[in-house]
């Protein structure tokens, strides 16, 4: 087998390429011959294969229902974690020993069970970045390369520290988006429950009472929600059906390239909540590429892991475009400034960056600018969305009892 190497000289630079092996330990061993530390190891033509490599294998049968469906790691918990491991590493503890305290700490089952495997693997002489690689579901690419940056560059607890940061502040933008997306939604859904309870329990004893009177003539809106409620009575079990149907027709022409760009493009000019997605990937997008850069990390690759946690195809293509002509020598101002995507202001920021050397700075303040019209996007649509719920919900509430009492009030004036 071929095994792809990266490894620090006994001189301190970084050596890498390419060695045969009967296995990764084999590689492994003959690395530390050469006097060298091994940083990442991988079968040459596979993904994911890193050094020491648990090939445990656990029987489906023995798994309780947390291991059928486990735990989530949230972005909370692992700021924590980093928080922790940042003090803990500039104390002075071992990385090891570090892990092994937070395994024993943790709540979180699939969190503990991840550090308890990055402890086995640094014990075992595997990098930590490297080891994290094992769990991609919990560490993404960019907390790998921040961990990597920081053991290479002799500064893990730093970057720990700005790790933790930036994972704190996506907790913090997280938060935001689902606050300002909460009361709407509790709004619709409490008026449709309603709207359903009335038609299924209510509607049906006055429609009695309206044939027991002799009332045959209906106004159309009667007519309309008494149609409504039998449909709801009768075929009840298929309202979800269309609903379901939608969802995996979007989700299926997601998948697909096309369907992709076209939802992304869809997602940040939708109105009302097109501007806030777009700003929270903007600043995210941002954050990340401040973090990076500020870790060290090329701004290439930079670039490159930006346009992966944006996670918008529109987004995502004009990093690469920028990755690719920074590549060939052009400034990301002159990049920006082409792109409609980004304001005029943000490459005006970005060449004051590059022109004084401090472009980690100005990526950090663009992100903080992005993370403030957010604010004010998400308070004006706030105070504007509580007035219009207000109003819909009122309209269709007064429409279903209206659609009762027009008839009663019908009846007692014929009386009268």
């Amino acid at each position: 087998m071929i095994f792809k190497y990266r490894a620090r000289t006994e001189a301190g630079t970084i050596s890498s390429g390419t060695r045969e092996a009967a296995s990764e330990g084999e590689a492994l061993s003959w690395i530390r011959e050469q006097g060298w530390s091994p940083i990442h190891l991988e079968m040459s033509g596979s993904v994911g294969s890193i050094v020491g490599l648990n090939n445990e294998k656990a029987s489906f049968l023995k798994k309780d229902l947390r291991d059928i469906f486990p735990q989530k790691v949230t972005l909370r918990d692992k700021s924590i974690i980093f928080k922790q491991m940042s003090t803990m590493i500039n104390a002075g503890i071992t990385i090891a020993a570090t892990l092994e305290l937070l395994a024993s700490q943790t709540e979180n089952k699939t969190l503990r069970t991840a550090l308890a495997g990055l402890r086995d693997a640094v014990s075992g002489g595997v990098t930590l970045a490297a080891a994290m690689s094992r769990y991609p579901k919990i560490f993404n690419n960019l907390e790998i390369a921040l961990t990597r940056a920081g053991e290479e560059g002799g500064v893990l607890d730093v970057c720990m520290t700005r790790l933790a940061i930036f994972v704190e502040s996506q907790y913090v933008l997280q938060k935001k988006i689902k606050g300002a997306m909460i009361y709407p939604a509790v709004i619709v859904t409490v008026t449709v429950l309603a709207i359903v309870a009335l038609c299924l329990f209510i509607v049906p004893l006055f429609r009695k009472s309206f044939a027991n009177i002799g009332m045959k003539e209906l106004p159309a809106l009667t007519q309309a929600i008494f149609g409504f409620s039998d449909f709801l009575r009768s075929w009840w079990f298929l309202i979800p059906v269309p609903f379901v149907l939608i969802y995996l027709i979007i989700r299926f022409i997601g998948k697909t390239a096309a369907g992709r760009r076209f939802f992304d493009g869809r997602k940040i000019k939708a109105p009302l909540f097109g501007d806030i997605i777009f700003k929270s990937i903007m600043s995210r997008s941002f954050r990340t590429l401040s973090t990076l850069v500020t870790a060290g990390v090329t701004i290439l690759d930079s670039l490159e892991m930006s346009a992966g946690v944006s996670d918008n195809v529109i987004v995502g293509e004009a990093l690469d475009t920028m990755r690719e002509r920074a590549q060939n020598g052009v400034l990301l101002s002159a990049t920006l400034k082409e792109q409609k995507l980004f304001p005029v202001m943000v490459a005006h920021m970005v060449a004051v960056g590059e022109e004084t050397g401090n472009i980690d700075e100005v990526l950090s303040k663009v992100a903080d600018w992005y993370d403030m019209e957010l604010d004010e996007q998400i308070k004006s649509l706030t105070s504007i969305m509580e007035p219009v719920i207000i109003v819909i919900v009122g309209v269709v509430v007064g429409l279903v009892v209206g659609s009762i009492f027009i008839p009663l009030l019908q009846s007692l004036q014929n009386f009268m």
